[in-house]
């Protein structure tokens, strides 16, 4: 049986759904229990339940805004997996949803009060999700005695410099067979020494944040446009737009690096960062109309590329 068992209420499955495929990447999905996903058909419900958590080395209690309706009645299914957990010494850790405060002990029934008493940890249901179940993480690996798996993304030390290569070659090649009887256009890759005017029409794309979730990983970037007039910067521009709304999702490309190298996918969406504060950290040229991105590092899923190409 799995080594996580999650308890959640039936209103809070979204919630549940996200903190269950989060772990299971990180841990296998055999070793993350979710009663959706892991009861077979034909069997005893209540049997596979009380068995896996009985097996269970840690049990989430995933506590939603309604968690304690219900708790009163003695055959409430949330109350009798605390209560099976408690019974058979499996550590709980309580999990927060969103601004959801810990119960206090008098809300509880007797049986299940010193879940109250329990280290509990917050995760948002918005932006901030992956980084409190970052922060959960090490409290799990705690309790199991073990790590969680490493992430097969940064497996590859040099995906970060093939994911920012890769975005500018997508534009690069699409540019030239789409628009190449319009302007000799530079496509590169920059840092903040290279902000300068090169005397060139160029878009460049400069790195300026990473952010690690989970499994994953996030580019934050900005593209930048060098022409000699409005006009080309303005073109340049709704072409790249235009372009990576098409196309949000674009292959990693290789290095021939052998076994190490990761095999993904990129997904560019915009970003809600404003360009012109990054452009006023980084150099102190003049500003040029810039685009804010994320790209978001994914494992390759079978078949998600084909429909762009």
């Amino acid at each position: 049986m799995a080594a996580i068992f999650l308890s959640y209420r039936r209103m809070d499955s979204p919630q549940a759904c996200r903190i269950y495929d989060w772990l299971a990447r990180r841990f296998g999905e055999d070793d993350v229990f979710m009663d959706v996903a892991a009861i077979p058909v034909a069997v005893s419900y209540i049997d596979v339940i009380r068995q896996a958590i009985v097996e269970s080395r840690v049990m989430l209690v995933l506590i939603g805004a309604r968690w304690l309706e219900g708790l009163e009645a003695e055959d409430d299914p949330v109350r009798l997996e605390v209560e099976a957990a408690l019974s058979a010494k499996v550590p709980l850790l309580p999990v927060l949803i969103g601004g959801t405060p810990m119960p206090d002990p008098t809300q509880l029934p007797a049986s299940m009060q010193s879940l109250a008493f329990q280290n509990a940890v917050t995760v948002g249901v918005s932006h901030d999700f992956h980084t409190h179940m970052q922060a959960l993480l090490p409290m799990i690996e705690s309790i199991l005695g073990r790590l969680a798996g490493p992430s097969r993304v940064m497996a590859d030390p040099d995906v970060i410099h093939r994911a920012c290569e890769s975005v500018i070659q997508f534009l690069k090649t699409a540019y030239a067979r789409d628009r190449a009887d319009e302007l000799n256009v530079v496509w590169e890759v920059v840092g903040p020494r290279d902000f300068a005017q090169t005397g060139q029409v160029a878009v460049t794309l400069f790195l300026h944040r990473v952010v690690r979730l989970e499994a994953l990983l996030e580019l934050h970037f900005v593209l930048s446009f060098w022409g000699f007039f409005a006009v080309s910067d303005h073109r340049l521009a709704g072409w790249v737009i235009h372009q990576l709304e098409r196309r949000p999702l674009i292959p990693l490309i290789s290095t021939g690096a052998g076994e190490a190298e990761f095999t993904g996918e990129l997904k560019i969406r915009p970003s809600h960062e404003d360009p012109r504060q990054i452009w006023t950290l980084i150099t102190k040229e003049p500003l040029r109309l810039s685009l804010g991105y994320i790209g978001t590092i994914n494992p390759l899923l079978q078949g998600a590329l084909h429909a762009y190409h």
